[in-house]
């Protein structure tokens, strides 16, 4: 539960307003309060609301409208104040969970926004509106979920953790469809050791490049090259960069003197004819 910081700036400054603006009768405030709200004027639909609040604590409505005006202003504290004083006494009003669904999400916390969505779902399942934000609020914070998981799996790529890596990328890529990250997930599963795997798993970052980014294609055949010379078979390796340089060469016409696949090349033909081969 988060606590209310009663030293707000915006309170303070509603506060003096309290004291040097004419308090209205209950019908005038109510008819300013709406007006106020009508034009997007927050500071005094908060002003004339707290009035009303003021003239009949009993009309507890007034709360939201005041919640409302509140949050618009920025002061989600006293906007989430209001809105507790009416759920309060409303517990078992599907709008005011859908509002500090609402106020949550303005404020930065989608997962205790989904909280609240999901209990104003419990209770208005069959309405639409709640339905609509109830399902996006589930997948934006699903897809917030993702994005800490990659950033946790790079972290640990970053600092070679390669098993507790190569676990989290198999659950991002196998589980949440994070299929950008497979050509990370090959090469971590390499650094584990787990040659058999790595390969079928660089057969699938050569699907994902045949069908989302054909310029991978090279990096394919220079990451599969890395991994039979990692198994010790530089004649295996030598075939895999000779293929990234072709697939260089039919993507841009020409290859670069100091490409990989050039370097690659090179360094297993010393490997292989250590006698009569010695790289430039």
């Amino acid at each position: 539960m988060r606590e209310f910081r009663l030293t707000s700036p915006l309170r303070w400054a509603g506060r003096r307003a309290d004291e040097t603006t004419e308090l209205l009768p209950l019908a005038d405030a109510l008819a300013a309060a709406d007006a106020a709200r009508d034009r997007q004027d927050w500071a005094n639909a908060a002003l004339y609301y707290r009035q009303a609040v003021k003239h009949d604590p009993l009309r507890i409505e007034l709360l939201v409208q005041l919640g409302h005006a509140w949050k618009e202003l920025g002061d989600f504290d006293a906007a989430l104040e209001a809105y507790r004083q009416f759920l309060d006494k409303q517990p078992h009003d599907a709008d005011i969970h859908l509002q500090l669904g609402h106020l949550y999400n303005r404020m930065g916390e989608p997962e205790t926004a989904f909280k609240w969505y999901c209990r104003a779902q419990a209770l208005a399942p069959a309405d639409p509106e709640v339905g609509h934000h109830f399902a996006a609020a589930g997948l934006r914070l699903s897809r917030l979920q993702v994005e800490r998981k990659r950033e946790e799996a790079l972290e640990l790529v970053r600092a070679r953790c390669w098993q507790p890596a190569r676990e989290l990328l198999r659950e991002l890529v196998t589980v949440d469809g994070e299929t950008d990250l497979i050509a990370i997930y090959a090469n971590v599963t390499k650094e584990t050791g787990a040659f058999e795997q790595a390969l079928g798993l660089y057969g699938d970052y050569r699907s994902y490049a045949q069908a989302n980014d054909p310029k991978a294609l090279i990096d394919v055949e220079i990451q599969i090259g890395h991994l039979h010379k990692a198994m010790g078979d530089f004649r295996s390796a030598l075939q895999h960069y000779i293929r990234a340089r072709d697939t260089e060469f039919e993507l841009y016409d020409h290859v670069a003197p100091d490409s990989v696949s050039g370097h690659e090349i090179r360094s297993c033909m010393a490997e292989i004819y250590t006698c009569f081969w010695h790289a430039a």
